[in-house]
C-alpha cells in the first residue's frame, strides 16, 4: 500500500468489519433491552410446565382443573385484600381513570394500597357525592407534598388536610363542580 492510500484509510475511520462489528453488539443489546422489558411488563404469567409427563417420572401435578389456571404472580391474600380494598372504594365513590391502574392495589411496592386505606379512613362513615378517580387524587396530593409519595406520620397516616384539598380538588375537575370545601362533596354513606 503507497504513502497516500495508507493516509486515505486512516482518514476513513473504522474499517467495514469494526462496523460491521458494532453494529452485531449494537442489535443484541437492544434485543437484550427489548427482551427485559417484554419480561418485566408483560402482564401474562411465565409459562407454567407442561401437563404430559412421561411415564417414568412420577407425575406430581393434580388432575384438578386448575391445571390449566395461570400461576397468580401476586399471592392469593394480596388478591383478596386489593379486591376488598377496591371494593370499600366503590361504596365510596372513589374509582380509577383507567381500569388497568386498579393492579396498583394488589403491587406491595405501590403507595396506592396504603393512600387507599387513608383515603377511606378519612371518609370513615361518609362517601363522595360523586364518582372520583384515585389516581387523581393520588396525584394532586403528591404533587402538594412536592413529589413525596410516602407517609407523613410516623404511624403511617396521611396529612389530613392535605388529602382533604386533594379529594376536592380531583372531585371539582371530574364533576365539574366548584364546591369550595371538603364537606361539600361528602355525605353519610347510605
Amino acid at each position: 500500500m503507497t504513502e497516500p492510500e495508507k493516509e486515505s484509510e486512516k482518514q476513513q475511520g473504522l474499517s467495514k468489519e469494526a462496523w460491521t462489528a458494532i453494529s452485531a453488539i449494537a442489535v443484541a443489546l437492544i434485543g437484550g433491552v427489548v427482551t427485559i422489558f417484554a419480561t418485566i411488563y408483560n402482564n401474562e404469567p411465565p409459562p407454567s410446565p407442561s401437563p404430559s409427563t412421561s411415564s417414568s417420572e412420577p407425575s406430581t401435578l393434580s388432575s384438578s382443573p386448575s391445571e390449566t389456571t395461570p400461576v397468580p404472580t401476586v399471592l392469593p391474600s394480596a388478591s383478596v385484600s386489593a379486591q376488598k380494598l377496591s371494593q370499600a372504594l366503590d361504596t365510596v365513590n372513589i374509582d380509577f381513570s383507567d381500569s388497568k391502574l386498579r393492579d396498583h392495589l394488589d403491587n406491595p411496592f405501590s403507595n396506592y394500597p396504603q393512600f387507599a386505606e387513608g383515603c377511606l379512613k378519612l371518609l370513615n362513615n361518609q362517601r363522595l357525592k360523586e364518582k372520583v378517580y384515585l389516581d387523581v387524587i393520588f396525584w394532586n396530593y403528591t404533587r402538594e407534598l412536592g413529589g413525596k409519595v410516602t407517609s407523613d406520620s410516623p404511624d403511617g397516616d396521611l396529612n389530613t388536610n392535605i388529602l382533604k384539598a386533594a379529594m376536592l380538588r380531583a372531585y371539582n375537575t371530574r364533576n365539574g363542580s366548584n364546591a369550595l370545601s371538603f364537606g361539600d362533596i361528602v355525605e353519610p354513606k347510605q
